[in-house]
């Protein structure tokens, strides 16, 4: 096996663990307010989001950036609770808003310094940035992809076929993931 098949492959594994549950709980809640018929705005944030972590990645690796590890896993699930908070108000239940395409990009960079220590622990050794940071990153994205699908369809189902209000899916996906992440900034506190 190839090393870009390697890494590609411990970037998918990587977000698809557990050990990447605030990063897959991120992608929920950021779906949480929109409709199936606004899957391009979907898609929009959530690349966006990518963005953002490729780039903080990509500034770790180069040491342009640097942050204390212990406060940035007490960031990450702040920014779900954020977003959960924000989906809640009555301007973040409007498909129309571009707040959360900021949100998403700045948030992006805050979990990308999350993946940048186990990235850095990946390359030791090896030389060449890219040749372990690019197939890594893609593989990040395949597995998130893969999170955006399970996570539109099960939308798909509850708000097509079980005719769920979108409102009550945002509700529930949105206090599920405040609830979870308040334990996970408690658990992380830094200070």
């Amino acid at each position: 096996m190839s090393s870009f098949s390697t890494y590609l492959r411990l970037g998918y594994e990587h977000i698809l663990s557990l050990s990447a549950l605030d990063h897959i709980l991120f992608v929920i809640v950021l779906m949480a307010a929109y409709h199936t018929k606004h899957w391009l705005r979907i898609v929009i944030a959530v690349s966006l989001f990518t963005v953002g972590h490729s780039l903080s990645l990509i500034l770790s690796s180069y040491n342009v950036v640097s942050l204390d590890k212990q406060l940035v896993e007490f960031l990450i699930p702040l920014t779900i609770v954020l977003t959960a908070v924000y989906n809640l108000t009555k301007s973040g239940q409007q498909a129309q808003g571009n707040v959360k395409y900021g949100m998403a990009l700045i948030f992006g960079l805050i979990h990308g310094f999350g993946f940048s220590s186990y990235i850095s622990m990946l390359m030791m050794g090896d030389g060449d940035l890219w040749s372990v940071m690019l197939p890594f990153n893609l593989g990040i994205e395949l597995g998130q992809l893969v999170i955006v699908l399970a996570t539109f369809v099960v939308m798909l189902i509850m708000l097509t076929f079980m005719r769920r209000k979108p409102r009550d899916w945002n509700f529930f996906v949105s206090g599920m993931a405040f609830g979870l992440s308040v334990v996970m900034c408690i658990e992380n506190w830094p200070w």
